[in-house]
């Protein structure tokens, strides 16, 4: 949604998804994306193989920590790029934002899985 804003919308005769600015900030978000479905690709086989409760645990608030964290930038950075625009009922990326905010804090924010993360493998050697 946000990329197809960028390349719509224009300014000062140009759409502004031309602007390397905004193309490096898209960029970031887009390895954000790719940093947490590469910590869910690697967790899933780990987690078939039906570890114990403590590296499933350690596991999954990796898996939370980062996804949540990756959301919540996301979703703040599409209300950026997006401008004002993007607080308005007319456009859905405020929504997800909201979204974004509930699903980051439910369970446990990413500080909080992070810690839990550290507190886990601590001691483990891999």
């Amino acid at each position: 949604m946000t990329l197809d804003f960028l390349r719509a919308r224009v300014q000062f005769g140009k759409p502004i998804g031309s602007f390397q600015a905004l193309q490096h900030r898209a960029v970031d978000l887009y390895i954000q994306t790719q940093l947490s479905n590469a910590v869910l690709e690697e967790a899933l086989p780990a987690l078939a193989r039906n570890p114990d409760g403590r590296t499933r645990a350690a596991l999954v608030s990796r898996i939370k920590a980062r996804c949540s964290e990756a959301g919540l930038r996301i979703a703040r950075e599409a209300i950026q790029l997006h401008g004002a625009m993007g607080f308005t009922d007319e456009c859905d990326v405020g929504l997800y934002l909201k979204r974004a905010l509930v699903l980051s804090a439910w369970l446990g924010n990413a500080g909080y899985h992070r810690r839990r993360y550290a507190q886990l493998t601590a001691g483990d050697t891999a």
